[in-house]
């Protein structure tokens, strides 16, 4: 029974290392991804399951899991049965595959030197005219823009780099870390149910009117799916960056501000970065005012850099415990 669980374990660190490899070789697929098309399933899971408003709120929320379940349960069957039916080393490469797709290291740090090449171009050192620099301002901008919900088309240098900054931190735990820390503890199977439960909340798990309700389970599985896998994100940003002053902001009660799981990881990764994140940021068409993340001082280009960085020694260090725990 130890050597068969063993075996699991060993096995599940060599697929980790090598979808980790596929990802940063590859990086993720642009027009026929898995999830695309799991996105079309879901909405119309919605489509066909949803109440009108006027419904009351528990069976609104009765509906929700329903749909939720409708959603996800389908695609693990599937899975399941694929493991019955393949030999070893084909299961040994569906589960490669299954974390491959589950996980967005390199798309992540595409997504983050899209907005800190242009940006840090835009300094007071550059031979940039006065057109040119405003010309890559609003190239990062944009850049930011798809990795984030709030205004962007106003935001100076400062505010650009803390955007991307808490994206690639909270980013770096929902899709790079989470996915390992299920796929470690359940395979292939975990990495799944995972990823699908975290598409899911992204899609229903906004609190407008006609979500509120229907979304509900989306949102508070997504939260207890991330509880574990974003405590230990916390301690891996201090480990890779200043010990003190990360673990000094995920203690402190401003770092609960956004959800139990995003609020902790990014004060523990401005902490580790030596920045303040939070603070006020527009979100459709107003000022919101945020507790400060995090201690020192404003971010800057090279921060997100940083940041970056900060997300690669820490999958490097995750891979390192894996081969020597597993």
């Amino acid at each position: 029974m130890m050597t068969s669980i063993f075996d699991f374990l060993a096995t599940n660190s060599f697929m980790v290392l090598a979808a980790l490899v596929l990802d940063r070789w590859l990086g993720e697929p642009k027009s026929w991804h898995p999830l695309i098309w799991f996105g079309r399933w879901v909405d119309l899971c919605r489509k066909h399951t949803q109440l009108p408003l006027d419904a009351s709120s528990a069976r609104q929320r009765m509906v929700g899991v329903l749909a939720w379940l409708i959603a996800v349960l389908p695609w693990l069957l599937i899975l399941w049965v694929l493991f019955w039916l393949l030999p070893n080393l084909l299961d040994v490469i569906l589960s490669i595959l299954i974390l491959y797709f589950a996980i967005g290291w390199q798309s992540l740090r595409e997504h983050a030197l899209a907005i800190y090449l242009p940006l840090s171009a835009v300094s007071p050192s550059s031979e940039m005219t006065t057109e040119e620099a405003a010309e890559k301002l609003n190239e990062a901008r944009l850049a930011v823009s798809y990795i984030v919900s709030r205004d962007t088309q106003n935001l100076d240098e400062s505010a650009v780099a803390k955007a991307g900054i808490e994206s690639v931190l909270e980013n770096g735990s929902d899709a790079v870390f989470a996915p390992i820390f299920w796929f470690v503890l359940l395979g292939a199977p975990g990495a799944l149910l995972y990823r699908l439960a975290n598409t899911l909340d992204a899609m229903w798990g906004y609190k407008t009117e006609s979500l509120l309700y229907f979304g509900w389970f989306a949102a508070r599985f997504d939260d207890v799916l991330n509880y574990l896998p974003a405590r230990l994100v916390v301690y891996t940003y201090a480990a890779c960056g200043h010990w003190r002053a990360a673990i000094r902001s995920a203690r402190r009660p401003s770092a609960r501000w956004k959800s139990p799981n995003a609020g902790p990881v990014m004060a523990a990764g401005a902490g580790a970065l030596g920045v303040q994140l939070g603070g006020e940021a527009p979100y459709f068409g107003k000022i919101e005012t945020r507790p400060i993340l995090g201690e020192g001082e404003m971010p800057r280009p090279k921060h997100l850099k940083e940041a970056i960085w900060l997300v690669d020694k820490s999958v490097y260090l995750w891979g390192l415990v894996i081969c020597l725990l597993i």
